[in-house]
């Protein structure tokens, strides 16, 4: 992890929305953290499963379908992603430079848009992976219930509740 004062990295992040056609990098950043932080927790079907959901083919088509995509980029490099599917559910969030708030401001800015969108929504759902539940609790979000495996993948359910 780069040892740069976290106000430093702050004031060189922007975020955005995605374009269509970012989605390979997009994806290329998602399989390296997933690769590295939690492919570990899960078994060989899982890990494919993940792959085929994790795709740039899927993610373009997720987004025809009312999923959005926002990044963050650091000197034009994609260092963080979330992927939300509406009406209330994180897809994918993915950062790989952490520790300087990174996941806390792509969740901010969905929540956002999911309210001005859909101002009714009250709770932000997830499932987390094993890894990823500590991050997601720093968040605010609380498990819900029990770790559960479909198709390999290992996963926690947590919401977020959030206020109008």
């Amino acid at each position: 992890m780069n040892k740069e004062h976290p106000k430093n990295v702050m004031e060189r992040i922007c975020y955005r929305t995605m374009q269509l056609g970012e989605e390979k990098d997009i994806c290329a950043l998602i399989r390296a953290v997933f690769d590295k932080l939690v492919a570990p927790d899960f078994n060989d079907e899982g890990i494919k499963e993940f792959y085929r959901f994790a795709n740039p083919v899927s993610m373009a088509e997720r987004s025809t379908l009312g999923s959005f995509v926002f990044l963050a980029l650091r000197y034009e490099k994609i260092v963080g992603m979330i992927e939300f599917m509406p009406p209330d559910r994180i897809a994918l969030l993915f950062v790989d430079y952490r520790g300087h708030g990174i996941a806390r401001e792509l969740l901010a800015r969905a929540i956002i848009k999911v309210q001005e969108e859909q101002p009714n929504v009250s709770f932000i759902s997830v499932h987390s992976s094993p890894y990823a539940v500590i991050a997601y609790e720093r968040l605010g979000f609380v498990v819900t219930g029990e770790k559960t495996m479909e198709h390999g993948i290992t996963y926690i359910p947590m919401k977020l509740k959030v206020s109008p």
